[in-house]
Order: C-alpha cells, then sequence, then structure tokens
C-alpha cells in the first residue's frame, strides 16, 4: 500500500460511520491480515512499512489487541520506548491473560532501564506460562539489576530446569552464584557450561571458570581451563590476567611475563593489569619493568593507595640499585618496556 492508498484508508475510517452494531464489532479477518503483513515487513527489517500497516489497523479499530502490541514493540526499539511502553501496557489491562504481552512487556521497560516496573509484568509472564523461558530470563534480569541475586539464581535455576542442554544459561547461574558468594555453587555450574559449551562461547565458559580455580588458588586447576580459552580467543582480558598470575604461581616467571604483557595490550587503560604486572615482574627481578608497570598503575588511577604504594617503594629500590645497574647490570630503558607485548 502506497502513501496515497493509505491516506485514503485513514480517510474513509475517519468520515464513514460504522453501522448500527459495528461499532463495537472485533476486527475482520482483513485487519489480522494487514497485522500479520506489518509482522513480516518488521523481521523483513522494513520498520517504516511494518508501523504504517499497523497504523492502517489502529486507524480503524484502535483496540486491536495485536496491532497495538506489535505498534508497541516497535516504538519500543527505536527512540520512542516511552510510547512504546505505555502502548504495551494498554495491551496488557485489555488482555491480562496472555504471557506474552507481560513478557514483552518487561521487557521493553528492562530496554529502558525501570527494572522495578518490569518486575511485577516479567512475574505474571512466568505465572501464567510456567515453562516460558524467556519470560524467566527477563526475570532474571530484573532481579540482576535490582541486586536481588538469590532470587535471580532461583530464576536462573528455572531456565537451566527447563533447558539443561544450553550452557549460556549454565554461565549466567555461575555469574549469579558468584553475586551470592557462593563459590562452589558457581564452580558446578561453570564446569556444567564448559561441558555443555559449543564453540559459542566456549572461550567465555572456559575463561569464567579457570579465573574462579585460580581466585581459590587452585592453581594448577586453572591453567588448562585457562589455556585452552586463550588458544580460542587470544585476546580475552581477564584470561590472560589469570594465566600469568597462575603461571607465575607455578614458578614460570618467563611466561606469566609474556601473558601479563598480553593483558596489558589488550586493555592499556587497566591499572589492575599494570599493577599486576608490576608484582610479578618485581618477583622475577624484573626490576626496570616492575618499575615502569607500577608508574603506569598509578598514571591510570592515582586514587588507589596501593598504586603510590607500589611506586614509592619500587622508586626507592631503583635509586638505591642505580650504581650497581651502571656498573654493567643490563636493564631494559623505561620508554620500551611498553612495546614489549606479545601479538
Amino acid at each position: 500500500m502506497n502513501r496515497k492508498q493509505r491516506r485514503t484508508a485513514a480517510k474513509t475510517a475517519r468520515t464513514v460511520p460504522a453501522k448500527a452494531g459495528k461499532a463495537k464489532a472485533a476486527p475482520g479477518s482483513l485487519a489480522d491480515a494487514v497485522v500479520q503483513k506489518a509482522i513480516a515487513a518488521a523481521q523483513a527489517g522494513a520498520m517504516t512499512e511494518a508501523e504504517a500497516a499497523l497504523d492502517e489497523v489502529l486507524a480503524r479499530y484502535p483496540t486491536h489487541i495485536e496491532a497495538m502490541h506489535h505498534k508497541g514493540m516497535l516504538m519500543a526499539r527505536g527512540e520512542r520506548i516511552a510510547d512504546g511502553i505505555a502502548l504495551l501496557q494498554r495491551v496488557v489491562e485489555a488482555k491480562g491473560d496472555e504471557a506474552l504481552y507481560w513478557n514483552n512487556l518487561a521487557a521493553a521497560q528492562l530496554t529502558a532501564s525501570r527494572a522495578a516496573d518490569a518486575l511485577p509484568a516479567a512475574q505474571n509472564a512466568t505465572r501464567l506460562d510456567p515453562k516460558y523461558i524467556m519470560a524467566w530470563q527477563n526475570l532474571a534480569m530484573c532481579f540482576a539489576e535490582l541486586g536481588r541475586h538469590r532470587e535471580q539464581v532461583d530464576a536462573l535455576k528455572q531456565i537451566t530446569e527447563l533447558a539443561p542442554q544450553d550452557a549460556d544459561n549454565w554461565n549466567q547461574l555461575g555469574l549469579a552464584e558468584l553475586e551470592t558468594g557462593n563459590a562452589e555453587a558457581a564452580e558446578a555450574a561453570f564446569r556444567q557450561a564448559v561441558a555443555k559449551g559449543k564453540s559459542k562461547g566456549k572461550a567465555e565458559f572456559l575463561s569464567n571458570l579457570g579465573v574462579l580455580l585460580a581466585q581459590r588458588n587452585r592453581m594448577a586447576e586453572a591453567i588448562p581451563h585457562l589455556e585452552a580459552a586463550l588458544n580460542l580467543e587470544p585476546d580475552r582480558f581477564t584470561a590472560a590476567l589469570h594465566f600469568g598470575l597462575a603461571q607465575a604461581s607455578a614458578g614460570d616467571y618467563p611466561k606469566a611475563l609474556r601473558w601479563l604483557r598480553r593483558a596489558t595490550s589488550i586493555r592499556p587503560r587497566s591499572d589492575d593489569a599494570w599493577a599486576t604486572l608490576a608484582d610479578i615482574a618485581e618477583k622475577a627481578g624484573e626490576r626496570a619493568e616492575a618499575l615502569d608497570a607500577a608508574r603506569r598503575a598509578a598514571t591510570i588511577a592515582p586514587e588507589k593507595p596501593g598504586n603510590g604504594q607500589r611506586l614509592d617503594r619500587l622508586t626507592r629500590q631503583s635509586a638505591a640499585l642505580t650504581p650497581q645497574s651502571a656498573a654493567g647490570e643490563a636493564t631494559v630503558p623505561a620508554s620500551k618496556l611498553g612495546q614489549i607485548f606479545i601479538r
């Protein structure tokens, strides 16, 4: 339908009076067909065409549920999110027994950073359809945004029961368990994610498990998982950082330093990465590199007391050792240290 035809249809809807007894009649099959046309257009990426078709239906049938629903979703995906939410609220007020409508209202409210408003909508969706995985995911997101991580865990457990083979759900459960401080449950969930994960997301699952094991001081167990993650994604920051720490714990300082340098190259503005490199370089006897890394950490985050204290200590040590270095000890110029990265 071109612009002229749409205008004619809208004008007809405004000017031709409805026949007696038809004013409140349900929309006919023609209106439903136009809505289906709008859905197909939206799925094809033709949003303007989709909205025009929905407007055509709503001009004649202002309370057409599916037209309001899809128009609200279209608006919520763009810059008119508040108007889209308002339209979706009208939908659930008119037909509150449909889980899909409550779920999409919750999703729109989450997009607008209105988790408190989204929570009852997501709860209604899961109550109406307890097997609706996307509704449980939105509910879990509401709890996460509100800092209610114990309830987030409960929602994610429901999801893993409904879709036990979906590795990403196990990974999300592991992250939520960490928020509650339950490291053992997090480890179990991450292991499920690794076991069930395919190529997509596998590096993240391996990295999360490896990082957790490293943080629990189980370095020997952490190393193979972190190494596998880095084989899949060499630029995964957390894996590189903790792999370097694990190698240092195992006494392999050259390998540790290579991966810690890699971490600083991945995120050059991470003071944590530079601080870690400084600490390990100091232990490895690489004093010039340690001092340079400490300077970088202190420059990036001078408000952190540890960064300043580390820099002061290494500066004093460097000053005390200057005569020895001048007598022949080989050092790396500080200006060159930042260029020593694994590529």
